[in-house]
């Protein structure tokens, strides 16, 4: 079978082809859900995040002008709930040391290639210290470092996904690795 891109989906979709919605959310479920779980750090709140993210897909389709993709729509409609998640809450979240892969597959972040008993420990206080200053981080760079080096992206997709200038992002980006050198430093 050949391959349908997004925006022939979205054209399916436009058209009263609601089975094509479908098709959005299988391609994007996982991809949706790991970036709203690393911005938030719960499950259930990922969930409900991701859930209400298609939701609010579904109901705007007619809205999305298709200026950019609809992977970028989506995630700058993750990102704005989860905003909103977090000043509701008014909680701090922690960005865990996994990811989700590609393939949706969880995977832990390579902090050491070989490790002895010794260098375990000490890459559990790392990962521990990595995530109490991930924690305080602001929420611009926040999302910003998830984004970046959590998910992965370029430059140009946090941008467009944050509706920010591609210096800005730069900007929040050099500021979260300054601060997260500052509070690591007697790790590195």
């Amino acid at each position: 079978m050949a391959y349908i891109s997004d925006e022939e989906i979205v054209r399916r979709l436009k058209a009263g082809d609601d089975d094509a919605f479908n098709e959005l959310i299988e391609r994007h479920k996982k991809m949706g859900f790991s970036l709203a779980y690393n911005m938030l750090g719960s499950i259930e709140d990922a969930e409900d995040i991701s859930q209400e993210a298609f939701a609010i897909a579904y109901t705007e389709i007619g809205k999305f002008r298709q200026e950019s993709s609809f992977k970028t729509w989506l995630y700058r409609i993750i990102i704005n709930l989860c905003r909103k998640h977090y000043r509701k809450n008014k909680l701090m979240s922690f960005i865990p040391l996994y990811f989700h892969n590609k393939e949706g597959e969880e995977q832990e972040m390579d902090i050491k290639a070989e490790a002895t008993p010794e260098d375990e420990l000490s890459s559990k206080q790392l990962g521990s210290a990595i995530m109490k200053a991930v924690r305080r981080l602001p929420m611009k760079q926040k999302e910003v470092f998830v984004m970046k080096h959590i998910k992965g992206m370029k430059i140009s997709e946090i941008a467009e996904i944050l509706g920010s200038a591609e210096g800005t992002v730069k900007s929040h980006l050099f500021r979260a690795v300054n601060e997260l050198q500052k509070k690591l430093r007697g790790f590195i």
